[in-house]
This record gives structure tokens, sequence and C-alpha cells, in this order.
């Protein structure tokens, strides 16, 4: 039983229908079901920010830009094609994951803020091609999504899309944890140690960087064709660097290099929004729900450096080190 429940993707896998079944043995309004669409479409790009931030240490603040070119690819395709939900889920992977091959193979020459201003941007740059490109993105009348269907079963009700999306996200995490559990993700961690050492052991920083950025688009186009089905409508200003913004405080408040991390820092910021609105006293206060996330993540950054994901263990480490006993090295970061 013990060997079961540190087998890590037996755990995702039976989290995953744990969840999925919450929305169907259960009375909720239309709006909770939603917020929780959202929670899980988020943690699905904030994984892949993390394999790229938390995982290969490198940053972008352009990323909102991929969601927004999958949820216009996703739209596009379904209702001026009518080409199936499934295979228009898959362009809006693959799509802006060429594209960001593209921008990786100039931008990730670069390194740290020079890398961060470089993807922001392109992250503009493309938000106003959004904004111009009239015959595919409609401009600012925005993009109307269909109902999106499998195999003939319309996805009408938040319930059954909800399913669907916690569906994705499992598998989206079993890959992740595949990948990052083999070569490739032992030498972007070692890449992100120490670049210096991690070329005197043969590691092509390029080639991993490249990997780490086009997974990372991958996986911001699946979030944001979900997201365009869920909501059915989408526009320019959607995607703009405060989408970017709060992916990365998503991965640093929920823990960076970890996986339940990404999706406890996306249920975070998804969440505060609805919190602060049933406050009476905050209601005149603009921009309450960013003032309560900057809030957050200097407080995780001061007090819980390694992510609300880990906050047991940093706790225990140091009971540990008040009471000078040695920390166990599973403990250790």
């Amino acid at each position: 039983m013990k060997g079961i429940l540190q087998n890590k993707p037996f755990l995702y896998i039976l989290t995953g229908l744990i969840v999925a079944m919450i929305p169907l043995v259960t009375d909720m309004d239309r709006s909770t079901l939603t917020m929780l669409n959202l929670i899980v479409i988020y943690a699905i790009v904030a994984i892949g920010f993390n394999i790229l931030l938390g995982y290969a240490g490198q940053i972008s603040l352009g990323h909102a830009a991929f969601m927004g070119l999958g949820a216009y690819i996703s739209a596009y395709f379904t209702s001026n094609f009518e080409l199936p939900f499934l295979a228009s889920l898959l362009l809006a992977g693959v799509i802006p994951m060429v594209v960001g091959l593209i921008l990786g193979l100039v931008a990730l020459r670069l390194e740290g803020h020079y890398l961060a201003i470089a993807t922001l941007g392109f992250g503009v740059a493309l938000q106003q091609t959004f904004k111009e490109w009239i015959g595919f993105t409609n401009g600012f009348s925005g993009a109307r999504a269909v109902t999106p269907e499998i195999f003939g079963f319309a996805l009408r009700e938040r319930e059954h899309f909800f399913v669907l999306v916690v569906i994705v996200c499992v598998l989206l995490i079993l890959f992740a944890h595949n990948l990052l559990s083999s070569k490739t993700g032992r030498a972007l961690i070692a890449m992100r140690d120490s670049e210096h050492a991690a070329q005197a052991m043969g590691v092509s920083l390029f080639k991993y960087k490249l990997i780490a950025f086009a997974l990372s688009t991958f996986y911001a186009g699946i979030g944001g064709s979900l997201y365009v089905h869920l909501i059915r409508f989408t526009e320019p200003n959607q995607w703009g660097i405060d989408v970017s913004l709060n992916l990365l405080a998503m991965v640093v408040i929920g823990g960076l290099a970890s996986i339940p991390g990404s999706v406890l820092g996306a249920a975070f910021i998804v969440f505060i929004p609805e919190f602060v609105k049933d406050i009476e006293w905050l209601q005149n206060i603009k921009n309450v729900a960013s003032i309560f996330t900057g809030v957050a993540l200097v407080l995780v950054i001061l007090f819980f450096p390694y992510g609300l994901a880990r906050i047991s263990t940093q706790i225990k480490a140091s009971l540990l080190k008040r009471q000078k006993q040695p920390i166990p090295k599973e403990m250790e970061g």
C-alpha cells in the first residue's frame, strides 16, 4: 500500500478521477463551475510555464500571447472549417509550439532580464497582431467559439466540460512527470542549477532551453483552446501582460519546480478575485485582486521561498534546524 501511495503517476490519476467526479455528484452553481474549470485550465498553462521557469531556469513575460494564439486558432478552425474539437485542440498546441520554436531560436540566445524583455516584446507584438488581423481574429469585435463536441457528444454543460479539462490536465501532468524524470528533466535541472557545470557534463544549453520553451508554449496553446471553448468568446485585450504576470505568480506562489505547486498556484490566483468580490468594504478599491496577488507573492518569497506546495516540508526543516538535528536529504530544497 505504501508503495502505491508513493507512485506519483497513480496518485495523479486517482486525484484526477476524484476531482472530475465532484461536480457530477454535488450541486454547484454555474459561477462556481466556471471557476473550477478556469483553475484547471490555468493549471495546465502553469505546469508548462513551470517547466520553463522552475526546471529550466528561463523566464518569459509573453506567454499570455501563446495562450491567446491557441484560443484564436481553436475558435477559427472549429467555427470556419468545422474542424473536430480534438483536432483543433491539438493544432492549438502544435502551432504555438512551432511559433515558440522560431522565437526561441533567437530569444534564447539571451539571458536573464534580456530574455524577459525580448519575450515581453514578442507578447506585445502578437497581441497587436490579434487586434489588426481581422480576417483571423475579427479584431476588437472578438472571436466566438462553438460548443465543443467529442464523438458526437456536445459538452454544453459546465460539469461535462470540467471532466474534459481534468482529463487533459492529468494527461499533460503525466507527460510532464515522465519527461522531468527522464534524461531531459535531469539536464534541465542541471542547467538551472549551474549552466557552466551542465556544459562541463556535456549538456547542450541551447537545445534544452529550446525544448523547455517549446513545451511551455504547447501547454499555453492547449490552455488557450480550452479557455475559449469554455467562455465561447475571446478578444485581444484578454491576452496582455497581466495574464503573463499572473502565470508567473502562479508558479512562484505554488512552488517552483513542482507540478502540484503549479495546480495550487493556479487555484490561488483564480480564487482571489472570487474571494475579494464578496468582501463589501473592498469593493471600492481598484485592482484589489492584483494587490492581494502582489502581497501574497512578496510574503511567499520572504517566508516560503519554495512555494505553497512545500510549506509542510519547510516547517519541518525549520523545526529540525532549531533543534540542531540533521535535515533528511528528501526534505532539502
